[in-house]
C-alpha cells in the first residue's frame, strides 16, 4: 500500500509539473495498475480464507446444534423407554389378576404384552442407532475443531512469513539504496515492485559503446552492491543484460545485441562473485537482447535507457510455498 501511494503521487507529480513525456507518465501508471492488481490479489486472498473460515465456523455451530438436538432425543427416548416399562409392569399385573377369571382376556393381555414387548425393542433399537449417531457426530465435531485449528494456524503462518519476507525486501531495498546513493545522478535506480528488489545500471555507468568490459565507476558501484548481497544471504540474484534495437556492428566472438546483453549480464556477475559472501549458486545471468524495452527506441534518451543491466533481488520463498501448499 505505501508503494501504491508512493506511485500514485509520483504520477500525480509527473502530471502537475507536464516535465516528462507522456511515455514516462504511462510506464508510472502502468507500475501503479500492476501494484494495485497485487494489492487486490493479496486482498482477495485474504478474503477467501476468511470465507472459509467463516464456513469452517457455521459448520462447527450447526454440528453442535445437531449434537444437542440428538441429546434431547436420547432423553426422551429414554423417558418413553421408562413410560413403557411401567406400562409393561402395570399389565403384567392386570395378566395375573385377568388370568384366574377369564382366558379371553389371558390371550388378550398376552398379545398387548407382546406388542408392547415388540414396540419395546424397536424403540430400544432406534435408542441404540441414536447413540450412534451421537458418537458419530461427536467424533466429526471433534475432527472438524481440529482441522479448524490447524487451518487457522497455517493461514497465521502465512500472513506472518508473507510480512517477514516483505520486510526482508525493504530491507534489502533501503540498504542498496543507501550503499548506491552515490550513483543515482549517473543512471541508477533502486526500486521495489513485485516483492522484488531492481536495481536498474545505465550502460552510461558500466560500458563504453559495444564493450562488455565494466568500467571503473561501475565496477565501484558493482562492489558496494556486492557488499550489501553479501550481507543477505538468503537473497536470490539475477543479472538481466538488455540492449537497445541498434544492430551490434561488432567483430569476433559477439554477433549481435542477444550476444552482447549476454556478454554484459556475465561481465557483472564475475563482479558480484569477487566478493567471496556472494555464492555463485544464489547467481543467475541472463540477456534479454532488445526484447524487453523500458522507453521508446525512437530517441536517444530512450535508446540510452533501454541500454541497461537489471540486478534482480528476490527473497527465499521456500517456506511460503510449503505452507501455501499445506493449505490446498
Amino acid at each position: 500500500m505505501k508503494m501504491i501511494r508512493i506511485v500514485s503521487a509520483a504520477i500525480l507529480a509527473l502530471t502537475l509539473t507536464g516535465c516528462v513525456s507522456s511515455k514516462v507518465h504511462q510506464e508510472l501508471q502502468t507500475k501503479y495498475d500492476e501494484l494495485l492488481a497485487d494489492n487486490e490479489s493479496l486482498r482477495a486472498s485474504n478474503e477467501e480464507c476468511s470465507s472459509d473460515l467463516t464456513e469452517a465456523q457455521a459448520m462447527l455451530e450447526r454440528c453442535v446444534e445437531a449434537r444437542d438436538a440428538l441429546v434431547q432425543d436420547t432423553l426422551a427416548q429414554f423417558q418413553l423407554v421408562n413410560q413403557l416399562r411401567q406400562s409393561y409392569d402395570d399389565l403384567n399385573k392386570n395378566y395375573e389378576f385377568l388370568l384366574e377369571n377369564n382366558n379371553t382376556m389371558l390371550a388378550r393381555n398376552a398379545r398387548e404384552n407382546r406388542e408392547l414387548l415388540d414396540r419395546m425393542e424397536e424403540l430400544q433399537d432406534q435408542l441404540e442407532g441414536k447413540e450412534d449417531s451421537l458418537r458419530r457426530e461427536q467424533n466429526r465435531l471433534s475432527d472438524l475443531s481440529v482441522m479448524l485449528e490447524s487451518r487457522e494456524r497455517r493461514v497465521n503462518e502465512l500472513e506472518g512469513v508473507i510480512a517477514r519476507q516483505d520486510s526482508v525486501v525493504r530491507f534489502v531495498q533501503e540498504r542498496v539504496s543507501d550503499a548506491l546513493l552515490g550513483f543515482t545522478d549517473k543512471g541508477l535506480s533502486v526500486e521495489m515492485k513485485n516483492g522484488q528488489v531492481y536495481v536498474s545500471l545505465e550502460n552510461r555507468l558500466l560500458f563504453a559503446s559495444g564493450s562488455w568490459t565494466v568500467q571503473q565507476e561501475g565496477r565501484n558501484a558493482l562492489n558496494e552492491l556486492a557488499q550489501v548481497l553479501a550481507e543477505n544471504e538468503d537473497i536470490k540474484i539475477m543479472v538481466e543484460g538488455h540492449t537497445d534495437d541498434d544492430a551490434y556492428r561488432g567483430s569476433g566472438q559477439v554477433s549481435d545485441n542477444w550476444d552482447l546483453s549476454v556478454m554484459r549480464a556475465t561481465s557483472v556477475v564475475k563482479i558480484l562473485q569477487e566478493n567471496t559472501g556472494v555464492a555463485p549458486e544464489r547467481i543467475t545471468a541472463a540477456g534479454r537482447g532488445e526484447y524487453m524495452p523500458v522507453a521508446d527506441n525512437e530517441t536517444a534518451e530512450g535508446k540510452a535507457k533501454n541500454r541497461r543491466i537489471e540486478v534482480i533481488l528476490t527473497p527465499d520463498l521456500g517456506e511460503l510455498v510449503d505452507i501455501i501448499g499445506t493449505l490446498r
